[in-house]
């Protein structure tokens, strides 16, 4: 499989439009005429699993984290970051990212903790609704093939298990050609009338230029008319965040074993609201969040909920959390993210069966927490 045509099928399989305007996902470091045939994960492209990688003669890492997220000036062997870098472009390895993303997509990973703690009655806590147009063209009725079909190859009509979703109607169109035109029919200087069709669609934002490129080329007309209109109900598609509720309410003795068990994890920090006590305390709701919180504290104080798993949260948004009566887990920002290694595992071999991509999939032994916890008597 080339590069070039994989990152195509990542880049819409991961929703690459999705990730937030900080953050750096897709293909971040690769020759696009690379041939792919051996793929790590890793839930860090650092050095430790660029030289697995390389070791193992892998051609590409789908990693969730991005190696290169802030600006860099230069790319030299006197830092790590740099180091890095050139031994994988040295060694033509190239760098996939799916960070903030696969986080927000539908079945990513809050999705994925979602399920290992089987939740139920699942929500966004910031649903997603990326920009929407509406687009509607007008064309001679013996067009319509070629113009559903330039819009159908463009994405034209697609939302979730749909796709090529459009409207005809037919009517009367009028124009009068001026004197420097070349209509299609009719002569110059008399008004014309021809049967025409309308058939509009809905199109993603990030779709809509080569959408109308597709139409142009096989439109007839010198002068095609269409219509883009920015549409207001927009569609929810994932989200940052997820809230759902667990089959019975547990008190928080039971609930932190109840975590540690779902989760397979031995370590965390927790802290119980204000007003609560162990024993009279019952959790039920809860919301899931892989990473850092900190930016979402306000919203999540503004839903039902008993408890917030989270990766990672700093000391004053824990308090305000606390005061508000919500039980409070921090895992770890990458025990939180852990998780992401089998489902993307999961995610992959699925694509390469399906679509018949011929790559090796294997998982990085190198995933590593950073944090280490010393334990006292």
């Amino acid at each position: 499989m080339i590069l070039e045509e994989l990152v195509k099928i990542l880049d819409k399989e991961f929703n690459k439009d999705y990730c937030l305007d900080w953050d750096n996902s897709g293909l971040l470091i690769g020759d696009f005429k690379t041939e792919i045939k051996k793929l790590i994960i890793g839930l860090d492209a650092n050095d430790s699993v660029v030289s697995e990688a390389l070791k193992l003669k892998a051609d590409l890492i789908f990693s969730h984290h991005p190696l290169i997220l802030n600006p860099i000036k230069n790319i030299t062997s006197d830092n790590p970051q740099g180091r890095t870098i050139l031994k994988a472009v040295q060694n033509k390895i190239a760098l996939y990212c799916a960070h903030t993303n696969y986080d927000i997509m539908e079945g990513g990973l809050n999705d994925y903790i979602a399920s290992l703690l089987y939740l139920k009655n699942i929500s966004c806590i910031i649903p997603n609704q990326p920009e929407w147009f509406k687009f509607a063209v007008y064309a001679p009725t013996d067009y319509e093939e070629k113009i559903r079909n330039a819009i159908c190859s463009a994405g034209g009509g697609n939302w979730k298990d749909y796709s090529c979703s459009t409207f005809k109607t037919n009517g009367i169109g009028t124009f009068k050609p001026g004197s420097n035109s070349k209509p299609f029919t009719g002569e110059k200087g008399k008004l014309i009338f021809v049967d025409e069709i309308k058939i509009e669609c809905i199109i993603k934002a990030e779709e809509l230029k080569i959408l109308l490129a597709n139409v142009l080329a096989v439109h007839p007309y010198e002068e095609p008319a269409y219509d883009i209109i920015p549409m207001k109900n927009g569609f929810a598609e994932g989200g940052l965040g997820r809230v759902g509720s667990i089959n019975k309410s547990l008190k928080p003795d039971e609930f932190l074993q109840f975590i540690r068990e779902k989760l397979n994890i031995s370590n965390f920090k927790y802290v119980f609201g204000k007003n609560s006590s162990i024993i009279e305390k019952e959790i039920k709701n809860i919301a899931v969040i892989n990473g850092s919180i900190n930016s979402m504290v306000s919203e999540i104080c503004n839903i039902d909920i008993d408890c917030l798993i989270c990766g990672e949260i700093n000391y004053h948004n824990a308090q305000l959390l606390s005061e508000n009566n919500i039980m409070v887990i921090e895992l770890g920002h990458a025990e939180s993210e852990l998780f992401a290694i089998e489902d993307l595992f999961s995610k992959l071999s699925y694509l390469n069966e399906s679509l018949c991509l011929g790559i090796e999939i294997i998982k990085s032994n190198n995933n590593e927490i950073l944090w280490r916890y010393m334990i006292g008597k």
